[in-house]
């Protein structure tokens, strides 16, 4: 018996979560995982897990049933980047990397000082940038 593999959430996931989000906002009701996936292109069984995380932090609304799917939780304008990027709850890639990049030598942990400061600096700027946008902005010209 094969066994499925689940995909832990990534860098993908957070430009499949903001392109979900925009299909939500411009489609009118609930809208089915399967439909999203279509006009994504992808697998209706990741956007459901990758739904699930946004709705465990009050982005989405999931409506089972028949008759179900996703809609947003609020309006498209009051859903930051940055609000999806903490819902996912992403690693940080590229802190991690450099971290993971030095040795255990006096000259690794010196590279670690500067790279956990850097780091840091650069998560906030990340943050600060994703604040500025909203999933209203994906929407443009398509309502």
């Amino acid at each position: 018996m094969e066994t499925t593999r689940k995909e832990a959430p990534n860098a993908k996931w957070f430009g499949y979560a903001l392109q979900s989000l925009a299909i939500l906002a411009i489609h009118n009701g609930v809208c089915p995982s399967c439909e999203i996936a279509v006009k994504m292109e992808s697998q209706a069984t990741l956007l459901r897990r990758i739904m699930a995380q946004l709705a465990k932090f009050n982005l989405v609304v999931a409506k089972e049933g028949r008759d179900g799917g996703y809609l947003l939780a609020k309006p498209a304008d009051q859903i930051t980047f940055a609000d999806v990027y903490r819902a996912l709850q992403l690693p940080e890639p590229l802190s991690q990397a450099l971290l993971d990049s030095t040795s255990d030598g006096l000259f690794g942990k010196e590279m670690q000082c500067y790279f956990t400061k850097f780091a840091g600096e650069w998560q906030k700027r990340v943050l600060f940038e994703l604040e500025q946008r909203t999933v209203a902005d994906l929407t443009v010209g398509y309502k």
